[in-house]
């Protein structure tokens, strides 16, 4: 295995022409993958000397984060955590400090695990990624990013450079919580996060968005169509309830039965329904 430390968007271009490279960020989901023998790139490239992929920006209408910025950067930045505090909720679910020191943002999304703690705060917050290869630059909503488990949206050759966060242009009551089989360092059994507006009680917007429960995190958009201008009721949240388990597809695996996800989404949606309905 070959290794190459890049300092400039050109020369990682360059680098990805090679069908068997793989981009060297934080290191903390790749490195457990070769050696677990799960991946076997010929040319490791390191980006963490780019600086174009590093930094946190803000303007008047988003948030910019380089898909090489650490988890720990971003946790920092006074902006994250007064703008989008959903997403400071669900990085510090995120492995440990010393994962977080080293883990990035955007190898969090490119690692596509249904698990991923990062997507569901970008997904309610509707965010975009940049793309970039050797034929120029486009974006892509992060709802259409995931395509499957360890499956994303990137073209050969193509690296993703920036993570664009919309700044809310109203409050909401937001609401994370994970559910795995130990309290820290945990892998998500099920994940929910809401973004929930009550106005003299009626539902003015809904977001929610899940992990673990598909093949991709996913956004419950028949709960949220649902609820939208709809008065919050005991019924209507056991109605959403039942719809949210309706828009999942989980599976059984050695950490949960898919039962036990079905059961769990659901209960997860009715609290932060009723943590709405008595705010």
């Amino acid at each position: 295995m070959r290794y190459q430390r890049v300092s400039t968007e050109a020369e990682l271009t360059a680098a990805l022409s090679d069908p068997a490279a793989a981009i060297l960020s934080g290191g903390t989901d790749l490195l457990v993958r070769i050696r677990g023998g799960l991946a076997s790139p010929d040319l490791l490239i390191d980006i963490s000397g780019v600086p174009t992929l590093h930094g946190l920006r803000r303007t008047d209408s988003a948030i910019e984060i380089g898909a090489a910025a650490p988890e720990s950067e971003i946790l920092a930045s006074p902006a994250v955590r007064d703008a989008l505090p959903l997403l400071a909720t669900a990085l510090r679910t995120l492995g440990s400090i010393q994962i977080r020191n080293r883990g990035t943002l955007g190898g969090n999304l490119v690692n596509a695990s249904p698990a991923a703690d990062s997507a569901i705060p970008l997904l309610l917050y509707d965010a975009e990624l940049d793309l970039v290869s050797s034929e120029g630059q486009r974006t892509v909503a992060v709802d259409g990013f995931f395509l499957g488990p360890g499956r994303a949206a990137l073209r050969p050759g193509e690296f993703v450079r920036t993570v664009r966060i919309p700044i809310p242009e109203a409050e909401y009551q937001s609401f994370y919580h994970k559910v795995g089989k130990r309290r820290a360092l945990t892998i998500a059994i099920a994940s929910l996060g809401a973004l929930i507006r009550v106005d003299e009680g009626l539902m003015a917007e809904a977001r929610f968005a899940a992990g673990s429960v598909a093949p991709t995190p996913v956004r419950l958009r028949a709960v949220e169509d649902r609820l939208q201008g709809s008065p919050l009721t005991e019924d209507l949240i056991e109605e959403a309830r039942c719809l949210a388990m309706d828009s999942i597809s989980p599976i059984s695996d050695i950490r949960a039965t898919a039962e036990y996800r079905f059961e769990v989404i659901g209960d997860l949606v009715a609290r932060a329904l009723r943590d709405g309905l008595h705010d």
